[in-house]
């Protein structure tokens, strides 16, 4: 009950940027910004690398962004792609916060923290010049929450973890499909590929195109695509058909296939296809290309329209084609339903959040 809930402060119930060790030098998993997805749990994947400096976390702790305009976009999530007492390392521009041993419950801090209780006055804190503004720490430690006992907080964190557990699940299932699909185009155009289809370029069967700004736009159904995915949703289309998106910076191998209206932001290439049946193609084909390598003359990784409409390739004949797209939609048939329910899911566990954290919805009653 809400009468049982005491005013803290969140640093009495988390360690902030808890002290951890990695040797100088050593190769340890890193999480860089760019992997983090808008207001999703997990991490989808690391790299390793050699540990020269960043923030340090464990399993269970939250990470958020603490730089303009990460943190505003949703880049918080909970690391859990460690092994059992490995440390991973990531952005200086995290926040690391570790639940209280018997004090706090690790889901429970990882919503508190996603929701407008630490959010906005997050937000509200940032200083610095333009681009660049960073949240001030010790507002966001001493910021006074009303805070449930432990056996609440369980109750919170367990419900609300029902909900990203089955995205979660959705997101594997897809990447299974995914792979089948990326099966399915081996072995037809690569170890069956016919030799007398003729070469060409990728140009030959899209239009590369720029996408644009979405700061200004109102907020409505129409998602917003970035490297790391879907960052939010607004009134209008910049296009309607099928297309795959390549990211200009960051993260280049991210690429989507997107079968929806949507936006593109701007630092994102969006596609038109100049044949039918291609869509999918194109996707597998630039799945299977690591896109980072092809600009290493380039000081930050980035792709360009000359480098995308340059890489060469075997064009395959209609049929051949045709084929494909019949084998393979099933696949993304399924997807897209599980991309639709794990959409309806987040809404209605963003819809409970801050009903949960204020104490609105009393769960001391509920079994879980």
């Amino acid at each position: 009950m809400k009468s049982e809930w005491t005013k803290k402060k969140l640093s009495d119930i988390a360690d902030f940027n808890p002290r951890e060790t990695i040797k100088k030098g050593a190769i340890a998993k890193k999480i860089p910004m760019d992997v983090l997805r808008p207001f999703y749990r997990d991490i989808p994947y690391y790299v390793e690398e050699c540990f020269s400096g960043g923030t340090k976390f464990r399993n269970g702790d939250t990470i958020m962004a603490r730089i303009t305009p990460c943190l505003e976009n949703g880049k918080t999530a909970q690391v859990s792609i460690l092994n059992d007492g490995e440390v991973g390392f990531g952005s200086t521009e995290y926040i690391v916060f570790r639940a209280k041993e018997g004090i706090a419950d690790k889901d429970y801090l990882y919503y508190l923290v996603c929701s407008p209780e630490v959010r906005e006055p997050a937000i509200k804190s940032m200083v610095g010049s333009s681009g660049r503004q960073r949240v001030q720490t010790d507002v966001v430690k001493n910021l006074e929450i009303d805070v449930p006992p432990l056996v609440e907080q369980e109750k919170i964190g367990s419900f609300l973890k029902a909900f990203d557990d089955k995205i979660a699940l959705n997101d594997r299932i897809n990447k299974n499909l995914l792979e089948q699909a990326q099966a399915i185009y081996t072995k037809m155009f690569i170890t069956d590929a016919d030799s007398l289809w003729p070469e060409g370029k990728l140009s030959d069967l899209i239009e590369v195109c720029y996408g644009k700004d979405h700061k200004k736009l109102h907020d409505g159904d129409i998602p917003v695509y970035g490297s790391g995915g879907i960052m939010r949703h607004v009134d209008r289309a910049l296009y309607e058909q099928e297309s795959v998106l390549v990211p200009r910076k960051g993260t280049l191998n991210n690429v989507m296939y997107v079968n929806e209206p949507f936006w593109s932001v701007d630092t994102m290439f969006f596609t038109k296809m100049k044949r039918q049946n291609v869509a999918k193609f194109v996707f597998h084909f630039l799945k299977g290309k690591d896109l980072a390598s092809m600009n290493a003359g380039s000081a930050v990784p980035s792709m360009t329209t000359k480098i995308l409409n340059a890489i060469p390739l075997q064009i395959p004949d209609d049929q051949t084609l045709s084929t494909f797209e019949a084998q393979v939609s099933p696949f993304y048939q399924t997807a897209s339903y599980n991309n639709k329910e794990s959409e309806n899911l987040a809404a209605i566990r963003d819809s409970l959040l801050p009903k949960l954290m204020s104490g609105e919805i009393d769960v001391s009653d509920i079994d879980l």
